[in-house]
């Protein structure tokens, strides 16, 4: 069990995400048996996850990730966040255009025993794919 907040693992998720090695990351912040439920019609495991955000990874630089807002309850936390990056691959289909957008969230994740243990997430990735196209 750890005395760490919620919010300080949601925190540190995000912070070594915006770092770029996506295998620690999940290592590390990630329980192996995570609960994703399904958002905005994408249905996600631990490892489909992680592919989706190196992908992302692959297709930009300049990642800059910033914590908007955060709000604990108990082993709950809402993370409201933005990365902002320079477009340097295909993305979704969206043809490399070396333009910089921002793509923001929220999640929801119940951590337990240090990891995130159970996650929610509400991405403007329709947005983010419209900065790219404009």
């Amino acid at each position: 069990m750890t005395s760490t907040p919620a919010k300080t693992i949601a925190r540190e998720f995000w912070e070594s995400w915006g770092r770029g090695d996506l295998d620690a990351t999940w290592r590390q912040y990630v329980a192996d048996d995570i609960v994703i439920h399904p958002s905005s019609g994408y249905e996600f495991t631990r490892q489909s996850w992680l592919e989706a955000e190196k992908a992302l990874h692959a297709a930009f630089e300049d990642i800059k990730v910033t914590v908007v807002d955060q709000i604990e309850d108990g082993d709950m936390v809402a993370t409201r966040w933005a990365v902002t990056a320079r477009q340097s691959g295909e993305f979704f289909g969206v043809p490399s255009s070396g333009r910089t957008a921002t793509l923001t969230g929220t999640t929801f994740d119940r951590v337990q025993d240090g990891k995130l243990a159970e996650h929610w997430a509400e991405v403007g990735v329709p947005q983010f794919l419209q900065q790219l196209s404009a």
